[in-house]
């Protein structure tokens, strides 16, 4: 159903990205001009920095600039209508994430842009983006007032709760659709009536056998079958009608209904299937922060070299071979892998696990203890400081995990976990997670796979933005690090 009511609508987003990317451009240009005009009143501002650099620098904002338009949904203009608190908020974000983006690449160039210039940047991109989405927010409501643009739906089938409460959450959508009317079963259908707080029907146009007629006197841009109609067989004379006419046709899915599994339809092997996700992710998205984990993770082990080449230095020299402590864990849907961590504890540790299973904190099958007298006085610092987690890099370059997601757990413990803990698995394993940011090793068990779940379930690439944040000042403070 939501590929038809926003049919049309992917040709209008990109439009507004590459109105976007022009006033980005625009936006640069007009702090270019603004400074240079500035400088000439101010002797004090700085000069600028020579054209080219500049222009570098446009090239490297102008895709940021984009991607988090798209992460925050600012292009889904057709979809979201926003107010004036709302499209402030989600510029804002925007704009701060923009300018951590700057920071870091400017870290990395270790090019020299004026301060001023940055903010003159910032403040016309947000004014420029502000006016055009006003505008452009204005101008959709206008048109879908006069009936332009608003997708016409007609519906099949008996009068239900099924088909009045589609009817009630199409009409609360920021841009809602426009129910035709309705065209019943012939035989009235054998269903129970609806219940008396039901919304309202939709007016009668006469029984399937009028398709036809209703298609060839007015406008309709899809119509949706309902029970009884909601099965191919039941409904192909009137798929026929709809095919005739070129009308897309949707038939409503009458399927269980489990606690939280959202039901969508895949393609599986070239065959179409109802597929059941408790947490369904949007495949861009996901493809969009595996792309961000490798580039990232590739820029950090370029930067933390000398702390990698330091860590190994001083594990040869207070504790010997071997550098890296090395274990199978469970990645994602439990898929195995070998991870690295740098050794932090006595070559004998995994033997001595058993002996010491009695002071686990942690109330579940995985194994914490404060004090471990595993763990050596460097690789105190090391865990503390987390530089011990370092090497896992190596395992974001190839794949096997994300810089956020749930922490993975050694095999033979996530083989002891059962029930709802195990959907922590559907997410692929991450260097830090919701629960390294709120106390770690702190919280029991329990508290730890709730948090999994709740990344698990609210995933987006702005949670993935706020916890990386996050975690900055936690691992310098090294609460909960054991």
């Amino acid at each position: 159903m939501s590929d038809l009511v926003t049919r049309g609508r992917s040709s209008l987003r990109f439009l507004i990205l590459a109105v976007d990317a022009s006033l980005v451009v625009a936006a640069m240009a007009i702090a270019f001009g603004v400074h240079s005009a500035l400088r000439a009143a101010f002797t004090s501002l700085r000069e600028p920095p020579a054209f080219e650099a500049y222009v570098g620098l446009v090239v490297s904002a102008l895709p940021l600039w984009l991607v988090l338009i798209v992460a925050l949904g600012l292009d889904r203009v057709t979809e979201r209508a926003f107010t004036r608190f709302t499209l402030v908020r989600e510029l804002l974000k925007l704009h701060v994430g923009g300018l951590a983006g700057l920071t870091f690449i400017l870290f990395l160039s270790q090019d020299v842009i004026n301060r001023s210039m940055v903010a003159l940047f910032l403040g016309a991109s947000f004014l420029l983006l502000y006016l055009e989405r006003a505008i452009v927010g204005r101008w959709l409501a206008y048109q879908h007032a006069r009936g332009h643009g608003r997708t016409r739906l007609l519906l099949l089938g008996a009068d239900s709760d099924a088909m009045r409460g589609f009817v009630a959450s199409a009409g609360k959508r920021d841009f809602p659709v426009e129910i035709v009317g309705r065209l019943t079963h012939g035989s009235g259908g054998s269903l129970p009536p609806p219940s008396e707080d039901a919304a309202p029907a939709p007016r009668m146009l006469g029984t399937v056998e009028d398709l036809d007629r209703v298609l060839h006197e007015q406008p309709v841009d899809g119509v949706v079958f309902f029970p009884p109609l909601h099965a191919s067989e039941e409904a192909a004379d009137a798929l026929g009608v709809c095919e005739t006419h070129g009308v897309p046709a949707s038939l409503s899915l009458v399927l269980a209904r489990p606690h939280r599994a959202v039901p969508q339809l895949v393609e599986l092997g070239g065959d179409h299937f109802v597929t059941y996700d408790v947490a369904p992710k949007d495949v861009g998205a996901l493809a969009l922060k595996h792309t961000l984990d490798v580039i990232a993770a590739a820029a950090l082990l370029v930067l933390l070299s000398p702390i990698f080449v330091a860590t190994t230095l001083a594990i040869l020299l207070s504790m010997g071979r071997p550098i890296f402590y090395s274990q199978e864990r469970a990645g994602l849907r439990g898929r195995p892998f070998r991870f690295l961590k740098f050794r932090s504890m006595s070559r004998d540790a995994d033997a001595r696990k058993q002996s010491l299973a009695a002071a686990n904190e942690t109330g579940g099958p995985t194994f914490k203890m404060t004090d471990d007298p595993r763990i050596t006085r460097l690789g105190r610092f090391l865990r503390r400081t987390s530089i011990d987690e370092l090497p896992q890099l190596l395992h974001v370059l190839a794949g096997s995990m994300s810089l956020v997601g749930p922490r993975p757990l050694p095999s033979a413990e996530q083989r002891n976990i059962h029930g709802w803990h195990r959907r922590r698995l559907s997410m692929k394993p991450g260097l830090t997670c919701i629960w390294q940011v709120s106390g770690r090793s702190n919280l029991g068990f329990d508290e730890w796979m709730k948090l999994d779940l709740r990344y698990v379930d609210e995933w987006s690439l702005g949670l993935d933005v706020v916890l990386l944040a996050k975690t900055i000042p936690a691992v310098l403070s090294g609460s909960g690090a054991r």
